[in-house]
Parts: structure tokens; C-alpha cells; sequence
């Protein structure tokens, strides 16, 4: 099963990869085959998927007796090359790609690795990448019918960027995946887009995302290089990173605490500075005010389904970048300034694009302003680092991409049928395409947060975190205002969009004789381009607590990461949160469990009941003896609550 789980890994990276070789050679028939190949990839990450999620479960289970003061590191699950050997599960790989510089045997130079996996922060995005790209080839239909080869195989290269980016463990990996997915968008905008700016728009949107990329890399480098561990080693791995950077601050708070606040200040305004540049690039990719303004003119030059993916699955890159690399990696500056700086300009971009959305006459721009404003609550959220917050966030980056993803999937229909998505020309289309109509009004209402749909639960988190961010300058309120004020912003523009286009006298543009489509309602194609996100939309809003469940391990670890930096500010600690008692092994061992990890209470486990075990390198669970612990300036501690 593990071996199973790595090779379904690299699949998911590999795949697009072929893919996007193959598809060329089908020339003007290569619609099918791109279908064919995004189905078997959604196969695949279904499969993964089920592997995963016994294990998120039964995570979720020992995590509930984690000590706040403890070091705490992502432990990704399936990683191809694991240390560990087939059996083992020890979230490290020994697959180097290349190494900087050679060294003594104990003080190795610093090795970029493929270092890969699945955890409870990327499994659902992955999931939703995966299967966003059926509805961005069903929307290219009939839209794209040039060079449609090359056009598939640039989608799916895009797609390769996005996955990899998503299972990266390694900061340098992460960044090489993140910039590869720049290339193919850019010639998707210029070559296949439409109007007369469509290569202007390619340019801004190279030019934005690559400056603020590189910044992001600047600052990665930074952590990378001020952060090695106890004997000075260099590493790009994201686990080991993380318990550097919180050894070496437990040892300055220590020295803090006996009077010598100085190495403690020192780290932070070292931190003050890689989160400015870690920022420039994630807020760029989301985007968020004043970054934003690449993003209406690509979204409305693109073809509508490179602006599907842009929309529902690169835009998510951002957001990730921060929940995956900012906020653990530069904890106490995230948790200072992440709402007043971060969090200011996403509110700012809720109230300006939900202004501007209402402004709008072509359904994609108003889409496109409608995600600046609903990603600006996301990553106000994501900054008040609590559990209800982050939580919010991750599934609000679903619930966003399958929202606005099948909103424009859905302003395919109009395009296809008049050749324009100008909401002037329209008026009266509940009468004329009434299934087409009850699709759209749930996208609209899940997108407005209307309760029993998918945003309504992720929008509620993200504001009770909000109200309980403790934040040392107590701005979380002010934001959860700004942020409800941008849910009713947002009924207010779609609503009126909803009202004008479907509910008028019957109103209708000119007939495109270049159109494809037949005057008729929805088809089976678009039934799976718009219809399915939909049915999704309500599900999610109905059952969420399968996603929140699996997530909740990893969510817990970053919240752990923020409550030690809120100590370090001088908050008190949070109160101990009672979990329940570990059972003792009995039976079997749950489905599709590593033999690699050891179940409490297991024979020769010898782990006392309700006790955690001592964690791994990457904070697993291994079998057999522990290799010794590298790095850290001492054994951490656990520190007595505050009375």
C-alpha cells in the first residue's frame, strides 16, 4: 500500500507531463484524447485520495494530545524515495537532484530534492486541480479550434506546474513548479485569447507574477540561509526548516525570559523582512489589492477555460504559498503584521472589487472582481494563524475554485450559443433555458454564501476566526466587519447581475453565425462543465465535515506554530483543549495504514496509552529505533502554562 501511494504520487506529476507531450501529435482531434487523459488523472488522484484519508483520520486522532510548546513539523505521507525503505513511513527522501556544494560527511552542502507528498493541507487541492481541468477542456469545446493539439498540451503542463507545486516539500522544488506554471499561461493568453489586448494582457500577467515570484525566492533563500540547524547544515526541506527556525526560537525566548531579549529581537526583525518579500509574490499570484491589476484584463482576454484554471486552481497557489511556506517558516512576524499589513489590503480589495464587480457588463470581468473580493476575505482569514481560520481557509480555497471555476464554465454557455458575455445584451433567459437558469442560481447563491452551499460553512469559519484571532493589537474584529461587509457587498452585485440577465422580459443579442451551439438548453458536455461543480457546491455545503476532518491534523500543527508565537508576544498560552483518550491497539490496524507506523499499545510499540510518542525527523511515527535527532540548539522543552 505505501509503495502503491508513492507511485500515485509521482503519477500525479508525471502524468500531465506525458500528456502534454502526447497531445500535439493528435493535431485538430485532440479533444477527446485531452478528455481521455484529464479522467485518468482524476483517477488517479481519487485513488490517492482514498489511500489518504485513513490515515488523516487516525492522524487526527494522535494529534488531539499535542503539546503547544512542542517542535512541530509537516510529516507528508507516500513520499517516493522515503528514507524509510518500502515499509517505512518516515516523511524524508533520499532522491537528490542536485547539491549546491560538497562537504565533510557530517555537514552535507545544501541538496535540492524531489521531495514530494500528501498531507492534510494539499490533499483536497489537489483533488480540485485535478478535477477542474475537465470543465476547462469541456469549455474549450467548441471556443478553441486552432492548433488545439498544442493548446490541451499547454493546459496540462500548467497543470504539472500546479500539482507539483501542491505536493512540493522542498522550498526550491516548490518554487521551480511554481514558476513553470507561468510559461503556459502566458502563451495561452497571447496565442489563443480574444480581443485586441489579449497579448498585452499575457505580457502584464508575465511580468507581475514573475517579479513578485522572484522576490518570493529572494526570501526563500534568506530562510534557508539563516536558518541552518545546530552544526551549520544548510537544507531546502520544508520540515527541517521548520524545526530550525523553532529551535532557534524557543532558545531566544529562554534567554528572553532570563532577561537577554536581544537574539529574540534580532530573529524577528529578521522575520519582518523575509515576510515582506515572502509576501510579494503570493500576494501577486492571488491576487490582492493593489496587486491585482493583471487579473481582470487576463481573465477577460484568456480563452474561458485557461480562465477556469487561472481562476479556480493557480489563483489558490497564493493562498497555499502562504498557508504552506509563510506562515510556519516566519511565525512571529506573520502573526505581528499578517493582519494589519496583509490583512488591510485584503479588505480593502473586498470593499474595491466588490465596488468594482458591481460596475462590470461582461460576466467574466464581474467574476473576475467577484474572486479579488471573495480571495481578499480568504487571506485575512488565513492570517489570524488559529484553528477556526485556517481551517476556514483551506476550505474556502475548495469551495472558490469549484464556485468560480463553474461560474465561468457556465458563462461558456452564452458564449458558445451568442458569441458575447455582455449582461446588457441579455435579459429573460429563466423562460428560454430553464436548466441552464437553475444551475447558474446555485453557482450564484453558493458564491453569495447563501447557507446550506459550500462557501456559507468556510465563510463562517474564516470570520469566527477572525473574532478569535487574539492578535496583540486586537485588529481581528475591525477586519471580520470588513469581511462581513464584503459577503453582503457581494449579494448585492450578483443578485442584481441574477435579476438583470434571468428574470427581465426575454432579451437576446443578435445571433453569432460563427456560434456552434444550437438555441437549446444544456447539453450533456456542459451538464459535466457546470452542472457537476454545482451538485458539488451543495454537497460540501450540506457535508463538510468530511474535509475539515482530514485536514484537522495538519491544521492543528500550524495553530500550534501561531499559539507559540503569541507566548512569545507576551499573550498568555491557550488553554488545554482535553482530547480523546488514545485507545489501545485492538484488531486489525486501520485500512490502508503504512506498516511503517506503529499503532499505541501495539505489541513490542511499548507506548504507553495516552501518552504521544517521540516523533520522527519529519514528526512521524517510525518503526523500529529512532535515528538520532539532527539539528536544534537543545531537546525542546516543554514549558509550564502561564498561571
Amino acid at each position: 500500500m505505501v509503495v502503491t501511494g508513492r507511485i500515485l504520487v509521482l503519477l500525479l506529476v508525471l502524468f500531465p507531463l506525458g500528456a502534454a507531450l502526447l497531445l500535439p501529435l493528435f493535431g485538430r482531434y485532440a479533444r477527446r484524447p485531452a478528455l481521455l487523459f484529464a479522467l485518468l488523472h482524476l483517477g488517479l488522484t481519487a485513488a490517492l485520495a482514498g489511500l489518504t484519508v485513513p490515515i488523516m483520520y487516525y492522524r487526527t486522532e494522535q494529534d488531539a494530545h499535542r503539546y503547544f510548546q512542542e517542535i512541530v513539523r509537516f510529516h507528508p505521507e507516500y513520499v517516493p524515495g522515503d528514507i524509510g525503505g518500502k515499509e517505512g513511513a518516515f516523511g524524508r527522501t533520499r532522491w537528490n537532484l542536485f547539491t549546491f556544494q560538497s562537504g565533510p560527511y557530517d555537514r552535507p552542502g545544501p541538496r535540492v530534492q524531489l521531495f514530494l507528498g500528501v498531507d492534510g493541507l494539499n490533499l483536497w487541492l489537489l483533488v480540485l486541480s485535478s478535477f477542474m481541468l475537465i470543465p476547462a477542456i469541456l469549455a474549450s469545446w467548441e471556443t478553441v479550434s486552432e492548433r488545439r493539439g498544442v493548446y490541451y498540451a499547454l493546459l496540462f503542463l500548467m497543470q504539472a506546474g500546479t500539482i507539483g507545486a501542491l505536493l512540493a516539500f522542498d522550498v526550491i522544488l516548490f518554487y521551480l513548479f511554481f514558476e513553470l506554471t507561468l510559461i503556459p499561461a502566458f502563451f495561452l493568453i497571447g496565442r489563443w485569447g480574444s480581443g485586441t489586448e489579449r497579448r498585452e494582457a499575457a505580457r502584464t500577467f508575465f511580468i507581475y507574477t514573475l517579479a513578485g515570484s522572484l522576490l518570493t525566492l529572494l526570501g526563500l533563500i534568506g530562510v534557508v540561509f539563516l536558518f541552518p540547524d545546530a552544526k551549520g547544515t544548510v537544507t531546502f526541506s520544508l520540515p527541517d526548516l521548520m524545526g530550525n527556525i523553532q529551535n532557534r526560537l524557543q532558545a531566544a525566548h529562554a534567554q528572553a525570559q532570563a532577561g537577554q531579549p536581544e537574539l529574540l529581537e534580532q530573529l524577528q526583525r529578521q522575520q519582518l523582512w523575509l515576510l515582506a518579500v515572502l509576501l510579494a509574490g503570493f500576494l501577486v499570484k492571488v491576487p490582492v489589492w493593489p496587486f491585482h491589476t493583471w487579473q481582470p484584463r487576463a481573465y477577460a482576454a484568456a480563452p474561458l477555460g485557461v480562465t477556469i484554471v487561472l481562476s479556480a486552481v493557480l489563483a489558490k497557489l497564493g493562498t497555499y504559498g502562504m498557508l504552506r511556506i509563510v506562515l510556519p517558516l516566519v511565525p512571529d512576524a506573520a502573526l505581528h503584521y499578517g493582519l494589519p499589513i496583509a490583512g488591510t489590503l485584503g479588505a480593502v480589495g473586498i470593499v474595491y472589487a466588490a465596488l468594482c464587480a458591481y460596475q462590470q457588463k461582461d460576466l467574466k470581468q464581474l467574476f473576475a472582481y467577484s474572486s479579488i473580493s471573495h480571495l481578499g476575505l480568504l487571506v485575512i482569514g488565513l492570517f489570524a494563524f488559529n484553528r477556526e481560520g485556517l481551517s476556514g481557509a483551506v476550505l474556502h480555497m475548495v469551495n472558490h475554485g469549484l464556485t468560480t471555476g463553474g461560474l465561468f464554465a457556465a458563462s461558456a454557455f452564452l458564449l458558445e450559443r451568442y458569441g458575447t458575455t455582455q449582461t446588457g445584451l441579455y435579459g429573460g433567459l429563466m423562460g428560454r433555458y430553464p436548466r441552464y437558469a437553475v444551475l447558474s442560481f446555485v453557482l450564484i447563491l453558493a458564491a453569495v454564501g447563501l447557507p446550506g452551499l459550500n462557501n456559507f460553512v468556510s465563510e463562517m469559519l474564516l470570520l469566527a476566526g477572525l473574532f478569535h484571532a487574539r492578535h496583540p493589537e486586537g485588529v481581528g474584529i475591525n477586519l471580520a466587519i470588513v469581511g462581513a461587509l464584503g459577503i453582503l457587498l457581494s449579494a448585492w452585485y450578483l443578485l442584481t447581475m441574477l435579476q438583470q440577465v434571468f428574470f427581465q422580459p426575454l432579451k437576446e443579442p443578435p445571433r453569432d453565425p460563427t456560434a456552434g451551439e444550437a438555441l437549446v438548453d444544456v447539453q450533456r458536455r456542459e451538464l459535466w462543465a457546470f452542472g457537476v461543480p454545482a451538485v458539488l457546491c451543495l454537497i460540501l455545503g450540506l457535508y463538510p465535515q468530511w474535509l475539515l476532518d482530514t485536514m484537522r491534523s495538519d491544521i492543528c500543527l500550524l495553530s500550534i506554530i501561531g499559539d507559540q508565537a503569541r507566548v512569545r508576544a507576551g499573550l498568555p498560552p491557550p488553554p488545554p483543549e482535553p482530547g480523546p483518550p488514545l485507545r489501545p491497539f485492538e484488531g486489525q490496524p486501520p485500512p490502508n495504514m503504512p506498516p511503517g507506523m506503529m499503532l499505541p499499545g501495539a505489541g513490542g510499540g511499548g507506548v504507553p496509552k495516552g501518552i504521544m510518542p517521540p516523533m520522527g525527523p519529519g514528526g512521524g511515527i517510525p518503526k523500529g529505533p529512532l535515528p538520532p535527532v539532527k539539528g536544534g540548539l537543545f531537546p525542546p522543552s516543554r514549558l509550564e502554562p502561564e498561571p
